[in-house]
């Protein structure tokens, strides 16, 4: 048992002593961006999601609040919200209480849209959640692909995609907002800095950093498409003991 508990420590240092390495030795190269002082242009409207699953009403008031607190750290411009919900893995295709979990998460979305008003693209809070399918290779009823199906159909729901799995609730279909160009993707966990997205979306729509695609080697070959920011641990916070945050303070472009 202390050998197994060792090992784990071991690997921890080892990552950390690897990445030190790396980044000593290759050093950060600065991305050009846009100030966007003034918020978040309308050709720049952007979706931050959390993908996240329903698991009790507790979770659900917790998920809304943070999303809220997402929304007070970068309130300015077109900036939206959204939680991206499956229900849990089942044996059958609906289970006794889900729909107590979705209409709890409904309500509250709705509640943070009276408190917070809209946005000039439509509402600022959005809740897109999934149905239940069949995976064979499970032989369970899930969300398709889960949070990686979840981010794929809301890039197909974004280019006016009807047949996605995410359910209509208060009698309207699943939409987003329209002209949606950036999707920001956080865990449920994530804690914003102030003003990180509209950091993200100034690196991302400078024109030196603009993807270029190359349709013959099927690949981004300049600029970038996707940015993925540093993950550095928070300080402890009350009660709370030591979480983790996700600052946008050092960014790497990556092909997609």
């Amino acid at each position: 048992m202390l050998g197994l508990l060792g090992a784990i420590l071991a690997i921890d240092a080892a990552v950390a002593l690897l990445n030190r390495g790396v980044t000593r030795r290759l050093g950060a190269t600065l991305l050009p961006a846009m100030e966007l002082r003034d918020g978040v242009p309308a050709h720049l409207r952007t979706m931050v999601t959390v993908p996240t699953l329903p698991i009790t009403l507790r979770a659900i008031d917790k998920q809304i609040e943070r999303l809220e607190v997402h929304h007070l750290a970068s309130p300015e411009g077109e900036l939206h919200f959204a939680l991206l919900s499956d229900w849990l893995d089942a044996t059958t295709e609906h289970v006794e209480g889900d729909e107590a979990l979705l209409e709890a998460a409904v309500a509250g979305i709705a509640r943070l849209n009276l408190r917070c008003g809209a946005a000039p693209g439509g509402d600022r809070f959005l809740l897109l959640h999934r149905k239940r399918v069949w995976n064979a290779g499970e032989a369970r009823w899930i969300g398709w692909e889960r949070e990686r199906g979840k981010l794929h159909e809301l890039n197909r729901l974004a280019r006016g995609a009807t047949d996605t799995t995410f359910l209509a609730h208060g009698g309207q279909p699943p939409a987003v907002p329209a002209g949606i160009r950036y999707v920001v993707t956080l865990d449920a966990d994530t804690r914003l800095p102030r003003d990180a997205v509209r950091c993200l979306i100034g690196k991302m729509s400078h024109p030196l950093n603009r993807p270029r695609f190359d349709s013959e080697a099927g690949r981004v070959v300049a600029g970038y498409a996707v940015l993925q920011p540093r993950i550095a641990p928070s300080l402890s916070v009350g009660r709370e003991g030591s979480l983790y945050q996700r600052v946008f303070s050092s960014m790497n472009g990556i092909d997609p």
